[in-house]
């Protein structure tokens, strides 16, 4: 349960990191953050694949033939020395504060992103607009379309 606060902790170090990028658009750093997040992931479902392990054998020593995938409170339950209880409630509320604070970190990102897409989005759709007018046009054709003398940037300003 350690080693698995431990990857939460760098989930949410590795967030906190992501966030700053995201703001200042550093697509090489975001990409090789998002890739140490992955590798992160990884040794998540193996420390996930241990702790199921390591239940099941719990149980068995417990007397209980059960293949049920209990919470740790629930476990906590089955724990009678009061240390190895209260180390196991302690470490349930880290995992789930550093739960809640990741969640929020990559609902910020979520957000900053969208809001990055937006930009994007309505910069196209600006330039899109005046497509027409950046097109070279022999001023004795113009039509009467669009008005003389339209640029995309008024230098007189």
């Amino acid at each position: 349960m350690n080693s698995l606060n431990e990857i939460y902790e760098q989930l949410l170090d590795t967030a906190q990191i992501k966030k700053t990028v995201v703001i200042n658009n550093d697509v090489a750093e975001l990409t090789r953050l998002m890739t140490l997040e992955n590798r992160l992931l990884k040794q998540i479902d193996h420390i996930e694949q241990r702790r199921a392990v390591s239940m099941s054998a719990f149980l068995k020593e417990k007397g209980i033939r059960s293949n049920l995938n209990l919470t740790i409170t629930e476990i906590a339950r089955l724990v009678f020395d009061p240390d190895e209880k209260k180390a196991l409630l302690e470490i349930r509320d880290t995992l789930v504060e550093n739960g809640r604070a990741l969640k929020r970190e990559n609902e910020i990102i979520q957000q900053l992103i969208e809001q990055s897409m937006q930009f994007i989005d309505f910069s196209l759709n600006i330039l899109i607009d005046h497509e027409d007018d950046l097109i070279y046009q022999n001023p004795a054709q113009q039509s009467s379309q669009y008005p003389k003398n339209t640029h995309f940037l008024d230098t007189k300003a």
